[in-house]
């Protein structure tokens, strides 16, 4: 009797309590399956070798609609295809006309490649990768568009597109990267990459091919992260190779200079051409704009012999300001001369009247 009211109990909860589905998985992708095989899409060029047939190989262009039109067969969808798969389903369609078919498919003239990079880099936006063209260039100033010499097809690593978006910033958290993937069947799938696992480990696995249509996402870095040096980081290759500051005041060549990351205070200043003879050299200002809105200040005295001193010869950080104010005695002189030019000329027409 117990037994029974207590099935009875059961299939009363299994018919009130409602069914809580599972989530969905978050598709992801093997790192071999997704970079082995370059994917032929509309505008790949390619070459149709089929062995002892010489007057059946040909060479042919992708359409825009994913086809190209082939002897005997006619048009035949490759786009989407691995070069080992489109070899497969060519040698399965023309088994009926030849004997002991084997066909090879290769990529002769890749197209242009696309990929995106957005976040803590310098350079955010998309950009497009086609052979023939030698650097980098941004098509507009400001923007994340330009092209670079290389091909389609997973030769370009996670590294080298960062590089190529000018380097990450010196908040970015190049741990927590996230690598978004179009995959064939329409989707996308998301990785995530560790390149400081690079840098501290040298684990090369992480700075993985990309392919077209890859997007890099690289996130801002919790300061109080465990282990985060923003300064180790801004000395490696994954940020650019110099930094802009602006100095302004007494200096020969006021305006932008680029220096090396990280470099110290006096290498700014030996770059704008060195202080002039009005400077005051101990009252030079450091202005530095922080994270959270505010403005550093600190006041510092222009002295070669400091060396690499971190608190006398402070690092530079992009987009410092410094500015180098007049002495007292450079303002003296300066209101002494301007005075002088004044009256100059009102003393040389007076003595032209004199006999």
């Amino acid at each position: 009797m117990l037994s029974r009211r207590l099935l009875g109990i059961y299939l009363g909860l299994t018919l009130v309590l409602p069914v809580v589905a599972a989530p969905p998985p978050v598709k992801t992708f093997e790192l071999q399956a997704a970079t082995s095989s370059y994917r032929l899409g509309a505008g790949d060029g390619i070459e149709v070798n089929v062995f002892n047939v010489p007057e059946m190989t040909t060479q042919r262009v992708i359409l825009a609609d994913g086809t190209v039109t082939l002897p005997i067969i006619g048009a035949v969808r490759l786009s989407g295809l691995s070069t080992e798969e489109a070899s497969t389903k060519l040698a399965g369609l023309y088994q009926p006309y030849l004997q002991s078919t084997q066909i090879t498919v290769a990529v002769s003239n890749p197209r242009p490649m696309n990929v995106t990079v957005l976040g803590e880099v310098n350079r955010p936006g998309p950009y497009n990768l086609g052979s023939g063209v030698a650097n980098a260039t941004s098509t507009k100033s400001g923007t994340g568009q330009g092209s670079i010499g290389g091909i389609g097809g997973g030769r370009l690593t996670v590294s080298q597109a960062l590089n190529l978006a000018g380097g990450v910033t010196e908040v970015a958290d190049v741990e927590n990267i996230t690598l978004i993937r179009p995959l064939p069947d329409g989707q996308t799938s998301r990785r995530s990459v560790n390149l400081w696992a690079l840098l501290q480990n040298a684990d090369t696995t992480q700075d993985m091919p990309m392919l077209d249509g890859d997007a890099l996402v690289v996130p801002k870095a919790d300061p109080a992260k465990p282990g985060y040096d923003p300064t180790f980081l801004s000395s490696t290759t994954l940020s650019p190779s110099t930094v802009e500051v602006k100095i302004l005041g007494e200096v020969t060549k006021p305006g932008f200079v680029s220096v090396a990351p990280n470099a110290p205070l006096m290498d700014a200043l030996v770059a704008a051409g060195g202080l002039t003879n009005n400077a005051d050299p101990q009252a030079v200002q450091l202005l530095r704009l922080k994270n959270d809105g505010s403005v550093e200040r600190l006041q510092l005295a222009a002295v070669l012999e400091q060396g690499r001193d971190p608190i006398k010869n402070p690092s530079l950080h992009k987009g410092d300001l410094i500015v180098v104010p007049r002495s007292f005695g450079g303002s003296i002189f300066k209101t002494i001369q301007e005075f002088s030019s004044a009256v100059f000329p009102l003393n040389f027409l007076l003595s032209l009247f004199q006999r």
